[in-house]
């Protein structure tokens, strides 16, 4: 017997006139009721977009969909919606001031009385969260209905993002990068969660670049690039190593979990002592005594979940945030954290060079052309008596497209790239520079492919053996184990782990420490 298909997509384009990019060139997705189904591919395969156009958040230019056998047009979330289909972004799309039960069923909350006092729209709070309870049970969820959300951790905020697309009776669930900022024993639990929806007949899909993990949970893989769909394969008959050479449309494939060479760490160069730092918002202490140093030709990774002081320390190792006390030693000049405008001079001349974690944000002007964005730390370089040599900067940005594989002209607009193709342009005004002694390089590889990812976690152990105090931090974990030589762990707000790396140190070992349950400090 045939087995029933949820989703069938044939022949699907989708360009974007402003850029000229072709997101999907007649691709073609077919997802098994009942499933879980993967796609992979490198950034601009065209995975994302072709589950935007899915749910409704995109148009396509032609092709068919059809959705439990019957063709069918998505032009909107609320189409998509009645037909069952619904998608959990990577970036979390909820209200931090609201609750679990408020989040789940906003827009559809139960209202008080009968007619004519529904007209009134009072929200009836008790029946809200009794909806709420009965529903996580349903699923295997334990979340508390009342709790808000925006103290909670990035796995309890996913199972909320989850459980509010099942409020809305969704049938196909769509999960995007689900497991980039979770612990293992987070990605274990979630894996269990999504076995159970999948048990109660719903069909599951997950945008992925984490190979092992297919093979973990999913029982076919679409792989895509260019645009264009490879294949579909079942799970059971393709190995990761296969899989990475389709993706890269390579016949052999590096192995990319080698163990990296080590050359002796040299004299310190980068130390922080004492190290804290208080809340805008409620002027509490969000780290404290935080001390580490950095050595020559060394990689300090340091990783935490979210809300645990990461994005606190990345403020103040950048001078977006003044620390209340602390002392730094760059090479043989000492400086007082709390004032931070001699240090943050370090930044603005390159001594140090800072990657932000936020590309949006910190990392580009996106109303400004790409080649404005690349030269900005240099801009000096490329005027001369005050006239603007434009030849040299259209050069220099033409160069950095073509070696860090941006897909992008100089003159276009930082806001018509993706965030990969954002995060690729970032991380080449770091190397196409002169080398800085000091690298702080947050999240530099936050979602990119395989190829890409590779590309970079080689740039950065290069320079790492030309002699740069790399310190990394990054909330996925495999990089922090793949690229550091010590690791360090935050634990709301404080250090719990300052180690070598070893064996002994693991995804698990890890994850004790992340959540607090571990400490050695």
């Amino acid at each position: 017997m045939q087995p029933m298909i949820a989703v069938r997509m044939r022949a699907v384009s989708k360009r974007y006139p402003s850029s000229g990019v072709v997101a999907n060139d007649a691709a073609e997705l077919e997802v098994v009721r009942g499933s879980i189904h993967a796609i992979v591919g490198e950034n601009g395969a065209g995975k994302t977009t072709l589950m935007k156009l899915l749910a409704g958040l995109e148009t396509p230019d032609s092709g068919t969909i059809e959705v439990d056998g019957a063709r069918t047009a998505i032009d909107s979330p609320a189409r998509a919606f009645e037909l069952g289909i619904g998608m959990v972004h990577q970036h979390f799309l909820m209200f931090d001031e609201l609750s679990v039960a408020q989040n789940v069923f906003f827009g559809i909350e139960p209202i008080k009385g009968r007619w004519p006092l529904k007209k009134l729209g009072i929200v009836d709070s008790a029946t809200l969260e009794t909806h709420t309870k009965k529903l996580a049970n349903a699923y295997g969820f334990t979340l508390n209905p009342a709790a808000p959300v925006g103290k909670m951790s990035i796995s309890e905020r996913q199972q909320v993002e989850i459980l509010r697309q099942l409020a809305r009776d969704v049938r196909i669930l769509i999960l995007d990068e689900p497991t980039s900022a979770l612990t293992e024993q987070e990605t274990r639990a979630l894996f269990e969660k999504l076995d159970e929806i999948r048990r109660a007949g719903h069909t599951i899909i997950l945008v992925t670049h984490k190979l092992n993990e297919i093979k973990r949970i999913a029982d076919r893989v679409t792989v895509m690039r260019l645009g264009k769909t490879i294949g579909t394969y079942d799970v059971s008959s393709i190995s990761e190593s296969d899989l990475s050479c389709l993706i890269m449309g390579t016949s052999s494939c590096k192995d990319t979990d080698r163990a990296s060479t080590r050359q002796p760490s040299g004299e310190v160069v980068f130390q922080i002592e004492g190290l804290a730092t208080k809340s805008r918002a409620h002027g509490r202490l969000s780290l404290e005594g935080i001390s580490l140093e950095v050595r020559r030709g060394e990689i300090l990774g340091i990783c935490a979940l979210a809300g645990n002081g990461l994005e606190q320390l990345e403020d103040a190792l950048s001078a977006f945030l003044g620390p209340s006390r602390g002392v730094c030693h760059v090479e043989t000049q000492r400086f007082e954290l709390g004032r931070i405008r001699d240090y943050r001079a370090l930044i603005r001349t390159g001594k140090i060079a800072y990657l932000p974690s936020d590309k949006m944000r910190r990392g580009a002007a996106l109303s400004l052309s790409v080649r404005d964005n690349f030269i900005a730390p240099r801009r000096r370089a490329y005027f001369r008596r005050g006239i603007f040599r434009a030849g040299s900067a259209q050069r220099a940005t033409a160069q950095a497209i073509a070696e860090f594989d941006i897909a992008a002209r100089p003159d276009q607009r930082a806001d018509e790239l993706s965030g990969g193709n954002l995060q690729k342009l970032s991380l080449s005004r770091i190397f196409s520079a002169s080398q800085a002694s000091i690298l702080i390089l947050c999240e530099p590889t936050w979602g990119l492919d395989i190829k890409a990812t590779e590309s970079i976690h080689e740039r950065i152990t290069a320079a790492r053996d030309a002699g740069a105090a790399i310190l990394l931090l990054s909330s996925d974990i495999d990089e922090i184990l793949a690229l550091s030589d010590r690791i360090s762990v935050l634990f709301r707000g404080r250090q719990v782990l300052l180690k070598e790396k070893n064996p002994d140190l693991n995804r698990a070992t890890l994850g004790e420490f992340l959540l607090g349950t571990r400490s050695e400090r």
